[in-house]
Formats: structure tokens, sequence, C-alpha cells
């Protein structure tokens, strides 16, 4: 998907902490610089953060909290290929959008440099549960006969 004029982003990583320091470094090493530069204050730590323990799971955000990122246009796809490579041994969870309100919601699981429209998989699995309910509710209790 590619964003236009203004992006603004939300990205929760969440993993071991040694693995979140690696993510931090890696943001903060300039191999974003292509598409923005990165300030430390687009990195959010949760509140446990500084407590954890290198092997304990914890999470930060990466977020430009809504000040728009001026671009021209912005390939979605190239950005989190980067992303979810360097990220391979985290979660990532995260929404992109535009001053259009063209908007990604993507998610790349635990071990894996992939990353997938999280409302596709919503809307599938939002089909699921329906089937699921009405089955439920077209189901005869024959115990009450």
């Amino acid at each position: 998907m590619t964003l236009y004029e203004e992006i603004y982003f939300d990205i929760s990583f969440y993993g071991e902490k040694s693995e979140l320091k690696k993510m931090v470094k890696f943001l903060k090493s300039g191999e974003l610089d292509d598409f923005f530069e990165v300030p430390s204050d687009y990195i959010c730590y949760s509140d446990g953060y500084a407590d954890a323990e290198e092997d304990d799971n914890t999470e930060f955000t990466f977020t430009n909290d809504d000040l728009g990122i001026e671009v021209d246009e912005f390939d979605t796809d190239e950005f989190l290929d980067l992303i979810c490579k360097a990220g391979k041994k985290l979660y990532i969870r995260g929404n992109m959008y535009d001053s259009s309100d063209e908007e990604y919601s993507f998610i790349s699981d635990f071990d894996s440099t992939q990353h997938f429209n999280a409302n596709a998989a919503k809307k599938f699995n939002d089909e699921l549960d329906e089937a699921a309910e009405n089955e439920e509710e077209n189901e005869v209790d024959y115990e009450e006969e």
C-alpha cells in the first residue's frame, strides 16, 4: 500500500527486553533515513520496561504521536519489510495512515520477517465468528424435548 502527503504511525513491539533493545538500536541507527529521520521521542517505553530483566517480556511503541511526517509517497511494504526483518524475534503490531485517512493495519508474529494485513485477518475471523454464531443459533437442543 502507498500512503501520500503526511504519514502517521503507531507500531508496538513486544518481546524479551534484550530483543527490544536490538530493535531500538536499529531504529536509531539511521537505517530508516531513506523514509524519515527517527528522533528519540518516537520511541515510547512501557511502564515496566526499565525494571524488566533482559529475558523478561515487555514492550515499547514507535509512534509519531499524530505529528504528520511530510512525504510525497510512502511505500508501507518496503518500510515494513525492514522493520519486520529487524524485529524478527518480536511480535509487532501497528497502524499507518495518511492525511486522507488511507489506513494500513498490520501484524508480524514472533519468528517471522513477514507482515500481514490485520484488517483482512479481522474480517476473516469476523466471518468465521458470524458463521459459528449462526450454527449455534440453528442447533436444536434435543435434551429439552
